[in-house]
């Protein structure tokens, strides 16, 4: 919090932090706003005594450090000064760190309760309203337009925040307020089939569509609901097989950040865009919320699948499993390798979002309706469903091994739908007795009275597969089910392999932890989960032609600020 006193004239001895919460960087507060919110869930989730008293403690400080006018930053007001006169010079996307502020401040209500949080975030949206009254049309579309390279103004979800919050307080004022984020120039065009997402600033827009979809509900404005499903079926064009997006604008500043990450290129043309900056991982921390409204709306099975391949391959892929810190990008070319943040010098905005990703991982096992509950990955996890008062555990150590249980403890027995993937199960028993269930839309439906201590075993359909590099038909990458493969090693080439031979040639190795091997010429190379990729050099996408001239040109994408220098 050194920062936060500093700027409020409190006196602070603390050693402060560097990178992107140094004293002097623009985006100084953002990570704290994220930590913020980290805290609160983990608290919620786990009971973490501790780091609810962070929480609460960061929540006091923040009050200690407001503004009588309800201005509450880590950088001072002029900042916002600087970028009403100029729009996009001389500052770093102050509306960007507010929204993470107010985030975390709206979570420690919602999860810890925390009344003092609820007001101090009232007051911040208080604050910024009364800046907006002041300025004209043009000058608010000057200062929220990102459509250039590498926007300095990008003001994250602020909109999406503003729309909790009005529907926590029902302040007319905050819900206007939330409105003035909802850009013309995106959504509108959007809502009319246009596909204009090349060379945006993926991130940046990522959270108008989670705007623009909380809208609706408010709403019910069909515009914003158009808008975000046109968006999905333009963004899977540009999705790697991870499930994330953004690389390389089309037209890139050589030595700015574009020329490596963050952006979107053309749709369908991801041939050139393994720049060793793809896929940076905010984008995926987004993505999932995205996808979760949308599985809301249309139940796709499909929309299961991308939530499930996001979750392992960029989300859990986003941290390291020594450390828990988190990559900015998630190279995924040839001879790539993993760098992550460290404890006291980063603070990239992907350790910030990816901390909260963390304390996230939860989300999206389990769903439910009115009448049915739905599986969508074997992940060890414990549901309870108040509604038929039914608690189901669920044990499993898949990708490593293919069965997944289920155990059911209720207290009377009651009749309900379990669904699964269809594609995802290859047989399942009930009580050590094999059943064929309905099949419905993809799913599979176990409708049934379930008892206490029924037992349902699921064997786990899962193969090899190729998923091609989108505009580049000869690279491709190795996934098993919904987990992606990397190849340990320097060998870019998979010359020889094909969906119709592809689970005769590799072969499982019988061991703990998943591993598959491919003879080579007599040398065996190792595939694991990309996951599960530390300091190993790796390739994601591999040549399935050998007839690529590629030099291995692997280098990391600028990250901190000189990303924007």
């Amino acid at each position: 919090m050194h920062t936060f006193k500093i700027n409020a004239g409190i006196p602070s001895d603390a050693e402060p932090l560097a990178g992107w919460e140094d004293p002097k960087c623009g985006l100084r507060g953002h990570f704290v706003g994220h930590f913020l919110s980290a805290c609160a869930k983990f608290a919620f989730s786990d009971r973490d005594e501790v780091l609810e008293a962070k929480a609460n403690q960061i929540v006091d400080i923040m009050e200690l450090c407001a503004k009588a006018n309800g201005y509450l930053s880590a950088f001072e007001e002029e900042v916002l000064d600087t970028l009403e006169a100029e729009e996009n010079r001389d500052v770093w996307a102050p509306y960007y760190t507010l929204h993470k502020i107010m985030q975390g401040l709206v979570d420690s209500y919602i999860y810890l309760h925390n009344q003092k949080a609820l007001k101090l975030a009232l007051n911040l949206a208080h604050y910024i309203k009364k800046r907006f009254e002041k300025l004209s049309f043009w000058k608010i579309d000057g200062i929220l337009r990102c459509t250039k390279v590498n926007p300095v103004n990008e003001f994250g979800g602020v909109g999406d925040v503003l729309l909790t919050l009005y529907e926590i307080s029902r302040d007319s004022t905050v819900l206007e307020l939330a409105r003035f984020f909802h850009r013309d120039y995106f959504i509108d065009n959007l809502a009319a089939g246009n596909d204009i997402l090349e060379n945006l600033h993926a991130n940046t827009h990522l959270p108008m569509i989670i705007t623009a979809m909380h809208d609706y509900k408010i709403s019910g404005d069909e515009k914003y609901r158009a808008a975000s499903e046109n968006f999905y079926k333009y963004l899977s064009g540009r999705t790697f097989a991870n499930g994330n997006s953004s690389s390389k604008a089309t037209h890139y500043v050589e030595g700015g950040v574009s020329e490596k990450a963050e952006h979107w290129g053309g749709y369908g043309e991801l041939n050139d865009a393994l720049t060793g900056g793809e896929s940076e991982s905010c984008c995926a921390h987004n993505t999932e919320r995205i996808l979760e409204q949308l599985f809301e709306w249309l139940g796709s099975v499909d929309i299961l699948d991308h939530m499930e391949i996001l979750k392992y391959n960029a989300i859990l892929n986003s941290a390291s499993n020594k450390t828990g810190l988190s990559q900015y990008h998630q190279p995924m070319g040839s001879k790539a390798v993993k760098r992550f943040s460290d404890k006291y010098n980063s603070f990239w905005c992907c350790t910030a979002s990816g901390i909260e990703a963390m304390s996230e991982l939860q989300k999206n096992i389990w769903f439910k309706n009115d009448d049915s509950i739905l599986l969508n990955s074997f992940i060890s996890s414990t549901v309870v469903w108040d509604k038929n008062k039914v608690k189901i555990t669920q044990e499993t150590e898949y990708p490593d091994s293919l069965r997944s249980t289920l155990l059911v403890q209720i207290d009377e027995p009651a009749r309900f739908r379990l669904l699964l993937k269809e594609a995802s199960v290859k047989a399942i028993r009930i009580n050590s007795r094999y059943i064929e269930p309905k099949r419905e839309s993809g799913f599979v439906v176990i409708e049934r009275v379930y008892n206490d201590k029924d037992k349902i075993e699921i064997e786990i359909d899962a193969g090899l597969h190729l998923v091609p590099l989108i505009g580049c038909e000869e690279k491709a990458a190795l996934m098993y089910g919904k987990v992606l493969l990397a190849q340990v090693g320097g060998n870019q080439y998979l010359t020889g392999i094909s969906d119709s031979n592809i689970n005769q040639r590799f072969t499982k190795l019988d061991k703990g932890e998943l591993e598959f091997v491919l003879d080579d010429e007599g040398k065996e190379r190792s595939f694991i989960p990309l996951f599960r990729i530390e300091e190993e050099v790796y390739t994601v996408y591999m040549d399935l032609t050998g007839s690529s001239q590629e030099k291995n040109n692997f280098t990391f994408a600028k990250d901190g600020s000189a990303a924007y220098e």
